[in-house]
């Protein structure tokens, strides 16, 4: 099971790498062509549909992945669940598009006051670009349950390729600006949305449950509140620091978070590969899943550890060689963002327990009570500290939520929880943090660099005698 987890992390990341890379030499094609007020109006109009579409998602993705691999969905009901959980996604689709093309006489009045470089066609393409998305990453979820990774790569892959190479066509060849480019993605995710229904043919059938789209709907919806405080709370440093502080801080902080994004690339991989085993094992094993969560646990929270510590660790020598000189100054928060995002990786275990119990609810509650904390920890930090405060306020924030998201956990559906073992792994990605900032380097220096070599080798000789050695795992 861990080779196999191991594979498929490999293979989902490996889609998600190809299409950053891809993107990432696209875009300076795409930005020569496009006005930075095109890239604005573009941009807003994604954030709307955006939020859009957490309504219409309705959570049924999350609820699918719960309930495909339970106990007690017999094997004749999987394709129901699959089947039942699509018709629901496309009724909420064709609602959410109704509702935005009832807002289009507002949306041209906004783009004619605004003298925005777009027009009521960019909108409409927006909405079916919304709608397709959401279709197609039921399809690629369903992939993930049949632990089809190659086809996941294969179908997404596909769709973000062709919306790439018609983007740098539409603006490059034949200056269609952001109707263009809006109608071109919305032409490549519907493209591949037949593929995508193709691969998952066997569970697409005509017998839909209304029990199932209720139990969907009743597991899911929670999600909507989750994912509107996630948006608050990934977007709020950013505003806070304009205001609090500067828009040169604001620069600093967003380069951190884009190059600490390394550390979300793996986690996103792991998370990927890991959902639908989650709920396998417990079908599989229902004697020892709990010790096998915990294990997963564990590896999780030691990989991440290595990860996000060496990012932390070589913060200073990455902005170095990467980014001009104007940008130093983000290595800071960029080694305390590196932290904060092993930390977020955890909670794809600890949250295990909400959901098995399915009080996603409980989700939606702690998802705004670290919105909320992350509010005051900036309000307290960011005037003192900057970009770095911001940080501070991430890192902290998540510790919060991933030990509310433990206990609830172990309130509700408890772990055989080897504290000795997670306190000693947390301790040792503080000590990451901690070595970080004190070897913390704005020069390129082969000395400081060995050392910080040396101490990523004595990280994971630390981590094998304390948790991975056998006399430590029977300890």
């Amino acid at each position: 099971m861990k080779y196999n987890l191991l594979k498929d992390s490999v293979v989902y990341g490996g889609a998600d790498a190809i299409s950053k890379l891809l993107a990432f030499v696209a875009f300076p094609i795409i930005a020569t062509a496009l006005s930075p007020d095109a890239f604005g109006a573009m941009e807003l109009l994604l954030t709307s549909t955006a939020l859009l579409a957490m309504f219409m998602n309705c959570g049924l993705n999350n609820a699918l992945q719960r309930f495909y691999w339970d106990a007690d969905t017999p094997v004749d009901q999987r394709s129901v669940v699959v089947s039942s959980g699509f018709a629901a996604l496309f009724v909420f689709g064709c609602l959410a598009m109704l509702l935005g093309l009832a807002m289009l006489p507002l949306a041209e009045k906004y783009i004619e006051a605004h003298h925005l470089p777009m027009s009521w066609a960019a909108v409409v393409a927006g909405l079916v670009l919304m709608a397709a998305t959401q279709y197609l990453t039921y399809c690629l979820d369903v992939t993930r349950l049949h632990f089809a990774p190659w086809k996941f790569f294969s179908l997404s892959l596909l769709s973000r390729t062709l919306g790439l190479a018609l983007a740098v066509l539409v603006v490059l060849q034949l200056n269609w600006g952001v109707d263009g480019m809006m109608e071109v993605q919305a032409l490549a995710v519907c493209l591949a949305l037949p593929l995508g229904l193709w691969l998952i043919r066997k569970d697409l059938v005509s017998n839909i449950s209304f029990g199932w789209i209720k139990e969907l709907v009743k597991f899911g919806y929670p999600f909507i509140f989750a994912s509107m405080a996630y948006w608050l709370f990934a977007s709020m440093d950013r505003w806070m620091l304009a205001s609090m502080s500067s828009v040169a801080e604001v620069g600093m902080y967003s380069v951190a978070f884009r190059l600490a994004a390394i550390v979300m690339f793996f986690s996103t991989a792991f998370g990927q590969a890991w959902s639908p085993y989650a709920i396998k094992l417990k079908t599989d094993f229902p004697d020892s899943y709990r010790e096998k969560y915990v294990r997963i646990f564990m590896l999780l929270l030691a990989a991440m550890g290595l990860v996000g510590g060496s990012l932390a660790l070589f913060s200073g020598e990455l902005v170095v060689v990467i980014m001009p000189e104007a940008y130093l100054h983000s290595a800071l928060p960029l080694a305390i963002l590196s932290i904060g995002l092993v930390f977020q990786a955890t909670t794809q275990v600890t949250a295990l327990g909400i959901s098995l119990e399915k009080k996603t609810h409980i989700l939606a509650r702690l998802a705004w009570m670290t919105a909320g904390c992350n509010f005051l920890l900036n309000l307290l930090l960011i005037p003192s500290f900057g970009a770095a405060g911001a940080a501070w306020a991430t890192l902290l924030s998540y510790i919060i939520m991933t030990s509310a998201y433990l206990y609830y956990t172990q309130k509700l559906h408890p772990l055989p929880i080897q504290w000795f073992h997670l306190i000693g792994l947390s301790v040792l990605c503080v000590g990451f943090l901690s070595l970080s900032l004190a070897l913390l380097s704005h020069q390129l220096s082969w000395y400081v660099v060995g050392l910080k070599l040396l101490l990523c080798a004595l990280y994971v000789i630390t981590v094998w005698l304390l948790v991975f050695h056998k006399g430590a795992a029977h300890g």
